[in-house]
């Protein structure tokens, strides 16, 4: 599986709690009571057995892929869509 629009963006939700959560996506829409962030993926029909597919693609084989779904009644705010830091400490997503 790899990244069918590049490299994902930085997000930071902010938990009602005041913990926050890094998350590495494409782009999040609200559904259902949750914040749903995703990525854009090419994977083969193996490969989206292994996750929560949201939609497919019409240039096959992307897929939308689930990455964290919040409920938005903890959310206290989401701030991101920016591509990530070219700094070593911000180089690689945590807690994804």
């Amino acid at each position: 599986m790899d990244f069918a629009a590049g490299p994902p963006s930085r997000w930071v939700v902010t938990l009602r709690s005041g913990a926050t959560v890094e998350l590495a996506a494409d782009g999040f829409t609200e559904h259902d009571g949750h914040a749903l962030f995703s990525v854009l993926a090419n994977a083969t029909s193996e490969e989206q057995e292994q996750v929560q597919v949201l939609g497919w693609s019409v240039a096959a084989p992307a897929v939308l892929v689930l990455v964290a779904k919040v409920p938005m009644v903890e959310v206290a705010k989401i701030e991101g869509g920016e591509p990530w830091s070219s700094t070593r400490a911000d180089a690689e997503p945590q807690g994804t």
